[in-house]
């Protein structure tokens, strides 16, 4: 496994994990970065908050990754994590981007570049805002421990009930559904300002050409 030098934007930690990652998706990821982490600060009215590590990598290395990651956070030894595939990651060629915890309360986003790379890009901005709105919910109040104590559930260090796990995973469907409402908004507001711009500077054409007549 390759770990290239990270890249420090502000608040966020850009980084290639992995032989033959995309350089033109993870520059695309750096650019678009701080904009949709500012977009979701602003919708939610607070910093989302902290921190952030994002990791850029390959399919085949996503559920070691989110084990690894959330493992060390929970505080299990390798040799219990080394191997795991979790819930959140049992599908990674589904995935675009996953947040989880990370150790001394960090959090990380891990990118599919191979995901984003076959959408030509088109998928890099909504992912990120949906990636971010998880951050927003990870830091609310027992977010975090929410995630690890499922993690912990999985890989059997601290079994949970049948109900807990049930409420749960209800909390997480929850959260699932408001992230995709939110994203949703956001790229909707991000589309219609858009147009709006493309509209003003079209009308400034004529009057500019009437000037020049």
């Amino acid at each position: 496994m390759q770990f290239n030098k990270k890249k420090q934007q502000n608040q966020l930690t850009i980084k290639r994990v992995g032989l033959f990652v995309s350089r033109k998706v993870t520059a695309d990821i750096e650019a678009a970065a701080p904009t949709a982490q500012r977009l979701v600060r602003d919708h939610f009215g607070r910093r989302p908050l902290g921190k952030v590590e994002l990791v850029v990598t390959k399919t085949n290395l996503l559920s070691g990754l989110a084990a690894g990651s959330l493992g060390v956070a929970a505080g299990i030894k390798y040799e219990v994590w080394r191997d795991k595939t979790l819930s959140l990651t049992d599908r990674p060629g589904d995935i675009y981007a996953v947040t989880v915890a990370g150790p001394d309360n960090s959090l990380r986003i891990l990118l599919n570049a191979q995901r984003l790379r076959r959408r030509k890009g088109q998928e890099i901005g909504p992912t990120l805002v949906y990636a971010f709105v998880e951050v927003d919910q990870l830091c609310r109040k027992g977010g975090f421990d929410k995630q690890i104590a499922l993690a912990r559930h999985e890989m059997g260090t601290h079994v949970l009930s049948k109900p807990a796990v049930k409420k749960l995973n209800k909390q997480f469907v929850a959260d699932e559904v408001e992230a995709e409402k939110v994203t949703q908004h956001i790229m909707g507001k991000v589309v219609r300002n858009h147009r709006r711009e493309e509209a003003a500077a079209q009308r400034q054409v004529p009057a500019a050409t009437a000037g020049r007549a």
